[in-house]
């Protein structure tokens, strides 16, 4: 029994700068041992909290009555409550992701909105040094490198977890020193789940070799977030000369990279918030010296290397549909911003720059098709007299394979007049005998 807990969870709080009196805090609450003595160890402290409680829907009858507990806990302290109600097989299935994935996006998700409607500061969640300890040997497994290794953060951003400091055991101890009833989890004994295969199978082996081997890891986790600590520093500090912001990513010098003492090391740091995970790094940097054209991706970019940069940017998905552009009627739903206008071809001189396609309007069928350009598309290259294909005019330009992914093209019927930012077709362009000439600018980058 631990009747001191509470000046510790005081203490812990204070040092770690988690929370201040008059900081009204979301606390989520599942109905298990551990969010509830959060909940009693706040209540004591006399801090304005809100109640939240996520029913995942994944156990049946057994997810409902967590939810009535929960609804008289709020009761008996005389507390808010928000309750959400979720699909999380549904979620899981449509994104692809696991189970365990699907609940944390949906809750954190809903959290944060309620957390703004609440008039909330902070979020707070239950987490311990035992689920410190397994998401360790999980990210260990999995492959995060040294900041997965340092173990949960006591705050991120808005999420604050004042419970680090004390284990499973004793939060046990403190409510039954307290007499507080809570719900047990049956998913929590379910060794389908990676989490708890380590909670119920790994770690009482590892206790086998090593009787202490829980304060081992959690003394080792100090040293690892030292490191980070360390490691961070120097990352930031080299990682700012090598990338230069893009329209939706950055680019990365190799030459530079290749120049450092731990490149692998600093390309983690820059690659991690794009998604990228640890096996990959090294195979990027092996790439990047032996040619360019090879890609990379994360769930939610691409990583090309090119030439000379490596280049990451938002995946865009390929829009099958067209668009259609009438000079006469503005269109604010169309992907690009385009400004149109039409002038007498007497004494015009053409626009000299890559974002204004100047055509002879008399040779257009209105309305323009705005499209991606498709492999077979060819059109006459302004200066030429015979067909190029787009692909070939893209080579020859040095388009890199992200950016012909991401090509407009402006076509009169089928024949192509602009790829747009890059070249009109010699068939469109404005001569001695124009009357009518179409200007079109479009907004780059």
């Amino acid at each position: 029994m631990k009747p001191d807990l509470f000046d510790r969870f005081v203490e812990f709080s204070k040092s770690n700068t988690l929370f201040l009196p008059e900081d009204r805090i979301l606390v989520a609450i599942s109905g298990g041992g551990d969010s509830l003595a959060l909940v009693d160890l706040f209540v004591r402290l006399n801090q304005p909290i809100v109640l939240a409680h996520c029913n995942f829907k994944l156990r049946g009858d057994e997810s409902d009555q967590d939810e009535v507990f929960v609804r008289k806990v709020a009761l008996v302290y005389d507390l808010p409550l928000q309750v959400i109600e979720f699909d999380t097989l549904s979620h899981s299935r449509k994104k692809g992701i696991s189970i365990e994935m699907a609940a944390r996006e949906l809750r954190y998700r809903w959290f944060e909105k309620i957390r703004e409607e609440t008039s909330c500061t902070l979020i707070a969640v239950a987490h311990h040094a035992d689920d410190s300890i397994e998401t360790l040997l999980i990210n260990l497994i999995r492959g995060t490198g040294i900041r997965g290794l340092s173990g949960i953060q006591p705050r991120q951003g808005n999420i604050i977890r004042p419970l680090l400091f004390t284990n499973r055991g004793e939060l046990t101890d403190y409510l039954d020193f307290r007499h507080l009833e809570y719900r047990n989890d049956s998913s929590n004994n379910d060794h389908a789940f990676i989490r708890n295969r380590i909670r119920h199978v790994i770690l009482p082996e590892f206790e086998k070799i090593n009787p202490a081997v829980r304060q081992t890891l959690r003394e080792e986790q100090l040293l690892f977030n030292q490191a980070r600590q360390i490691i961070d520093d120097y990352t930031d500090l080299n990682s700012s000369k090598l990338t230069k912001r893009i329209d939706d990513g950055i680019q990365i010098s190799i030459h530079d990279l290749t120049l450092e003492e731990y490149p692998e090391t600093i390309l983690f740091s820059i690659l991690r918030p794009f998604g990228f995970h640890g096996r990959q790094i090294a195979q990027i940097v092996s790439a990047a010296g032996a040619g360019s054209g090879k890609v990379f991706s994360s769930k939610t970019h691409t990583l090309l290397i090119d030439r000379n940069d490596l280049i990451v940017t938002l995946k865009h998905d390929i829009q099958a549909e067209r668009y259609y552009i009438d000079p006469g009627l503005p269109d604010d739903n169309l992907p690009l911003s385009f400004q149109c206008r039409i002038v007498d071809g007497m004494n015009y001189k053409p626009v000299m720059d890559p974002s204004t396609a100047c055509l002879d309007y008399e040779k257009l069928d209105l309305p323009l098709v705005l499209r991606r350009w498709e492999k077979g598309d060819y059109f006459y290259p302004l200066g030429m007299d015979h067909a190029k294909k787009v692909s070939d005019f893209f080579i020859d330009r040095k388009v890199n394979r992200i950016d012909k992914g991401k090509a407009w093209i402006l076509a009169s019927g089928e024949q192509i007049v602009w790829i747009v930012g890059l070249r009109i077709d010699h068939r469109f362009r404005v001569t001695g005998e124009t009357m009518e000439i179409l200007e079109i600018r479009v907004a780059l980058g």
